[in-house]
């Protein structure tokens, strides 16, 4: 069960997961309850219906372009998508935020960028959601925050009606 103020973070994967996908395709907005066979595509759809309070960071976002960009995608999808995640957070009660950098003993850079903002006071997320195995390997709970996978983040939230 997942209450809806409760505050998410998606790793650099799930995004592109979904904007990636399985075959290359895929709709801007996302159907909404999830529809997929696509477990980011879903996570990021429950993010739009309000389920949870969704956060991202500067950095998760340049990242999403970066790789978008290194893949072929043209420069208008990307500039859109990097949009529609900042909205998306913002629509589910959450922010784009600039964590507090610290170290919290992940031995990956990347990684402990994604753990610096689920700890950043201003987000405190209860939930990191990830397809990363280093940060996997931090949970099922680290620091009192469950680290998942897309598909059981999407069981856990469908799974509160």
């Amino acid at each position: 069960m997942i209450d809806p103020a409760t505050a998410v973070v998606f790793d650099v994967n799930v995004y592109l997961d979904y904007i990636l996908g399985d075959d290359g395709s895929w709709p801007l907005l996302p159907q909404v309850p999830p529809t997929s066979d696509n477990a980011a595509a879903d996570a990021v759809a429950l993010a739009f219906a309000e389920r949870f309070r969704l956060f991202t960071s500067p950095h998760i976002l340049r990242n999403v372009a970066r790789v978008m960009r290194t893949v072929g995608q043209s420069e208008p999808v990307v500039e859109a998508f990097v949009a529609a995640i900042a909205e998306m957070c913002e629509f589910s009660g959450g922010a784009v935020i600039e964590p507090l950098q610290r170290d919290h003993g992940v031995h990956d850079h990347e990684d402990n960028l994604i753990a610096s903002l689920a700890k950043d006071p201003a987000v405190d997320a209860l939930i990191i959601v990830t397809s990363d195995h280093d940060l996997l390997d931090l949970g099922p709970n680290w620091h009192g925050r469950l680290v998942m996978r897309p598909r059981d983040f999407v069981r856990r939230v469908v799974a509160r009606g």
